[in-house]
């Protein structure tokens, strides 16, 4: 045999052996375990539902705002982008999904979990509460999804100005630095782009040495060019991204560690206080 065809040879097992790789990582519906979604044991304590959420933003409703943008980026012949902060099994990012096939969505997950590690993960959700069938799950482009730790001024994985909505739910009073990934989440959205956060709890922000209510502060934030206010549910706030970025005028009492190895539990604690710059 030729050194010529021997070369060949090789030559195909290595792109043989390349595609494989890429058809795994490209996983279809086929691939998934059906009987997995039956037992997703842990999956109801990282479960919320869209009316759920929809009760905590009022009077806002998520599907609301989606389909405002939608109608507004369809004519101007752009995608829509959301993106859920936390996303725990996937469940309302599907429950969307059903409504609005042509949107895009992402997830971003601190961390895997036995039943939710990867993009394939969000079949068993859409399974398990009956949102799509087989044959329905097939056809939809699922969302992406991307695990990483958003605490300590942590950047999001994503260009600026590319999510028109991100929300998250029970979440921001786990995260230490919650000014630095607000900050964050303006740098992603696209101008007249919006967040929503509910849940926010263990948040001191000081005004010339007195705390303030979350009201109140958000309040005082906004008269420093920041569009953002708390909703009828006092522990939700909602602030959009004006064509003009600019941080939240807030100044941590703790500044982030350098060495983020190691961190002492402390350390660790999602109590954090804030001074408003003046």
């Amino acid at each position: 045999m030729g050194l010529r065809n021997i070369l060949f040879i090789i030559s195909c097992i290595i792109v043989g052996f390349c595609l494989s790789l890429y058809f795994q990582t490209d996983t279809t519906v086929q691939t998934v375990n059906w009987d997995q979604y039956k037992n997703l044991q842990d999956a109801e304590t990282r479960t919320h539902s869209l009316v759920e959420y929809n009760k905590k933003i009022a009077p806002y409703r998520l599907q609301d705002l989606i389909q405002e943008t939608y109608e507004k980026n369809r004519l101007a012949g752009e995608k829509t982008r959301v993106m859920e902060i936390e996303a725990g099994d996937g469940r309302i990012l599907m429950e969307l999904k059903k409504q609005f096939p042509q949107v895009e969505f992402y997830a971003l997950n601190r961390e895997k979990t036995r039943t939710f590690y990867r993009r394939e993960s969000f079949i068993l959700t859409a399974l398990k509460f009956e949102i799509f069938n087989k044959q329905e799950v097939e056809e939809i482009d699922l969302p992406y999804v991307v695990f990483q730790d958003l605490d300590f001024g942590a950047r999001i994985p994503y260009d600026e100005n590319k999510f028109d909505l991100i929300f998250s739910e029970d979440t921001i009073t786990h995260i230490k630095y919650k000014f630095e990934l607000f900050n964050e989440i303006m740098r992603v959205l696209r101008p007249g782009g919006v967040s929503f956060h509910t849940d926010i709890t263990g948040l001191n922000i000081y005004s010339k040495g007195l705390v303030l209510e979350l009201r109140d502060a958000m309040a005082e934030i906004r008269r420093r060019g920041i569009d953002v206010k708390t909703l009828e549910n006092r522990e939700a706030i909602r602030f959009k991204k004006s064509k003009r970025q600019q941080p939240f005028p807030v100044t941590p009492h703790q500044p982030i560690p350098e060495n983020l190895q190691n961190l002492s539990q402390e350390l660790r604690r999602p109590e954090m206080g804030y001074n408003i710059n003046y």
